[in-house]
């Protein structure tokens, strides 16, 4: 069967526009830029919710590896795995970034695979903590259902799914949106997206072995919101 090409729900999903930026040497630059700033504060929320280096993350949406240049160092090595779309920006940032901090022994290339159906069961085994900051915030709310669904084999009971979303009241859902800080304008129907707190919880109620276990800021310089999905454990 021939590769399914990429749902086209913003400019990532353009395959040969991000070659194009990739080769200008803007493969910081096309995941959002700031850099340090934003790797810094993914790992220290993450270590302030837990993770320690002895659990094993799955990075959704890694992009270039702006978080992971920050969590391979602090987690024991090989304990860090990565998915994105775009094999492109993932090869740039392992060549770029990974391979010249002395980070490829900590993250091996087996570690890191592209595919935009958040498969992660090539990886063969079960997770800690997963990751997708700034995914949901350029593609429609139905995807996270696609996402918990993929994931859930593979994340062990009382692991902890943390994702971004930007947020809008209820009764301003359904027009565009100034977040501040920032200044981004959102929207209910294109990129960038936005959504709603009964709409997440609406996701958690119809999405099996998930419960939403907490959503709020986390001081992102653009008011991305962090929502945290606990898998539940099976009962015996």
């Amino acid at each position: 069967m021939p590769p399914q090409p990429l749902p086209a729900f913003s400019a990532y999903d353009n395959t040969e526009q991000m070659r194009r930026q990739v080769e200008a040497g803007q493969h910081r630059d096309v995941i959002g830029g700031l850099w340090d700033e934003l790797g810094f504060l993914q790992r220290d929320f993450l270590i302030s919710r837990g993770l320690r280096p002895e659990h094993f993350l799955v990075d959704i949406g890694a992009g270039s590896f702006r978080a992971g240049v920050k969590l391979v160092p602090y987690l024991d090595p090989g304990h860090y795995y990565a998915i994105d779309s775009q094999m492109v920006l993932l090869q740039a940032g392992y060549e770029k970034e990974i391979v010249p901090q002395g980070l490829a022994p900590r993250f091996p290339q087996g570690n890191f695979a592209a595919n935009f159906a958040f498969d992660v069961s090539g990886f063969g085994r079960v997770f800690d903590y997963a990751l997708a900051q700034s995914v949901f915030t350029h593609m429609p709310l139905l995807r996270l259902e696609d996402c918990l669904a993929a994931l859930a084999p593979f994340l062990r009971g009382g692991g902890m799914f943390f994702f971004t979303v930007f947020l809008a009241g209820v009764g301003a859902a359904g027009r565009p949106v100034k977040q501040m800080p920032g200044g981004v304008v959102t929207s209910p129907d294109r990129d960038p997206f936005h959504t709603t707190m009964p709409a997440l919880q609406a996701v958690a109620a119809r999405s099996a072995g998930w419960r939403m276990a907490g959503a709020g800021s986390w001081s992102h310089p653009r008011n991305q919101q962090m929502v945290c999905f606990e898998r539940v454990a099976a009962r015996d």
